[in-house]
């Protein structure tokens, strides 16, 4: 969603406390990124973003997590106790990949900054389910009207009767595009990839996010959840 974000560019930040991966896909180094962003935090603010920030291949500026498990989580904490300032304050528009949101993520928290919540499912029972039961604290923490779905894939459920049963809008549906994905997650390469039906699709999300979120700020921040 970042890659296809209009004018002014977003940037990504990789706050998955289970650990990053986009620097071990795009063979980056795991520092300068999360970690660094957070030990600034930690003294008062983030310095200069620059100290921070490493590019992807695809024109994305990104602060990639580490793949330590437990120094992601630690570093992740730190940015949700200060993520109404910090994050906020680096650019027009940050997208954060929060992982998978379990109810003890530290990630949890920076719902509550962010002007939009995607959470991103596959449109079938098992999942429905976890989600289903989810929900309302991610509401709780997120305000009811910035939480929207992103559904991947084709499922047995239509978008219309998930919105009836969750009562969350579906702001998108994903479709399965190996090489759409695989440019994305850094294993292909190629000069089309933002004309892939993935890449298109998170173009249309993207759109979608700063049409239907009320109130956005100048400074908007997405927590996009899988």
């Amino acid at each position: 969603m970042a890659a296809g974000w209009a004018q002014p560019e977003a940037l990504l930040v990789e706050s998955d406390p289970s650990g990053g991966v986009l620097a071990a896909r795009f063979g980056l180094a795991q520092q300068p990124g999360l970690a660094s962003l957070a030990a600034a935090a930690r003294h008062g603010g983030a310095g200069v973003l620059g100290e921070h920030v490493q590019r992807l291949p695809l024109g994305v500026d990104v602060v990639v997590a580490p793949g330590s498990a437990d120094v992601a989580a630690g570093s992740v904490g730190v940015l949700a106790r200060h993520a109404g300032t910090v994050l906020r304050g680096l650019a027009p528009t940050v997208v954060v990949d929060a992982g998978r949101l379990y109810p003890a993520s530290p990630a949890v928290e920076l719902l509550a900054a962010a002007d939009a919540v995607v959470l991103v499912v596959a449109p079938t029972t098992e999942y429905l389910d976890h989600l289903d039961s989810r929900l309302a604290a991610l509401r709780d923490v997120a305000g009811a009207d910035r939480v929207g779905l992103a559904l991947v894939g084709k499922g047995p459920y239509r978008a219309a009767e998930i919105e009836g049963r969750l009562a969350v809008p579906v702001w998108a549906e994903l479709p399965r595009d190996p090489r759409g994905a695989g440019v994305l997650g850094g294993r292909l390469t190629g000069r089309t990839w933002h004309r892939t039906p993935l890449v298109r699709a998170l173009r249309d999300l993207a759109a979608t996010v700063r049409q239907r979120v009320p109130h956005a700020r100048d400074a908007a921040m997405e927590a996009v959840s899988r």
